[in-house]
């Protein structure tokens, strides 16, 4: 007669405007700029600086929206906020000195990006954790396996930024940053540096799953980004004036251990 009384989050949430339609793929709008940035800067550079610094922007103004919506959960993201900040600087640096910005951009922006995710490793706040938590409700944003996994994405990323300031190198040290449509300097300052990142992206976005994964099949506060809601059909039936069926009696009542039984034996 009596219902289930309980029932999980994920069966009640709504199906838009929810963290695990939108916070779960954030990470691929900081590709934007990024991409913008590091396949225009050779032929255009302050055309590439100006449109990486406006949608910089404009992915913070989208940010609001969805963070006011319900879309995400750990907004304003630090990545966003750090290269809206690097490409302005750049974008107001390289009038005076377009020629060597435009040399150079690949190796300055890299090394900052690369320092940016390194530092916040070594202060144990990863910059990745943010995009981490928007897998799992505030209640298991601290879980021990859901800290690992942003250390590791944050990891990625950092090495990703690394080989991406030495990959400039390659046409530096062969002389042909110059020469735009040259093999080396396609393939090692705009091709590989946009393929490592997006990379990086999807590895941020693919690895959270299992740690999902392992809080749902967990119990306790593993579980506890399953929310516990009342069943109304339940609370219907106890307003109807249903008992519940009643508890089981004897020795193995309740879960408790046996008792103990005296055995006497009887002569003839």
């Amino acid at each position: 007669m009596l219902g289930p009384r309980v029932t999980y989050e994920g069966a009640t949430q709504p199906v838009l405007c929810t963290p695990y339609n939108f916070g779960v793929n954030a990470i691929f709008l900081a590709l934007i700029p990024y991409t913008v940035v590091t396949a225009l800067h050779d032929t255009h550079l302050e055309v590439a600086l100006i449109l990486g610094t406006i949608f910089s922007g404009v992915i913070i103004l989208i940010g609001i929206i969805f963070r006011f919506s319900g879309g995400y959960r750990t907004w304003p993201y630090a990545l966003e906020l750090f290269m809206l900040v690097v490409n302005a600087v750049l974008l107001g640096v390289s009038y005076p000195e377009p020629d060597k910005i435009k040399k150079y951009l690949p190796f300055i922006s890299n090394a900052f990006y690369a320092a940016f995710a390194l530092i916040s490793i070594m202060m144990t706040i990863p910059f990745s954790i943010q995009y981490v938590r928007e897998f799992v409700p505030s209640s298991a944003a601290m879980h021990d396996r859901l800290v690992r996994a942003a250390y590791t994405t944050a990891s990625l990323w950092t090495i990703t930024f690394v080989a991406n300031t030495l990959l400039y190198l390659v046409p530096i040290c062969r002389n042909r940053e110059q020469e735009h449509s040259h093999a080396l300097n396609l393939v090692f300052r705009i091709i590989l540096p946009i393929f490592l990142a997006l990379f990086a992206a999807i590895f941020t976005r693919l690895w959270p799953v299992r740690v999902m994964q392992h809080l749902a099949g967990s119990a306790g506060f593993d579980g506890a980004f399953r929310k516990v809601v009342v069943n109304p059909l339940a609370v219907m039936g106890d307003a109807m004036g249903l008992t519940p069926p009643p508890l089981p009696e004897g020795p193995y009542a309740m879960g408790g251990p046996p008792r103990p039984l005296q055995v006497q034996a009887i002569g003839a």
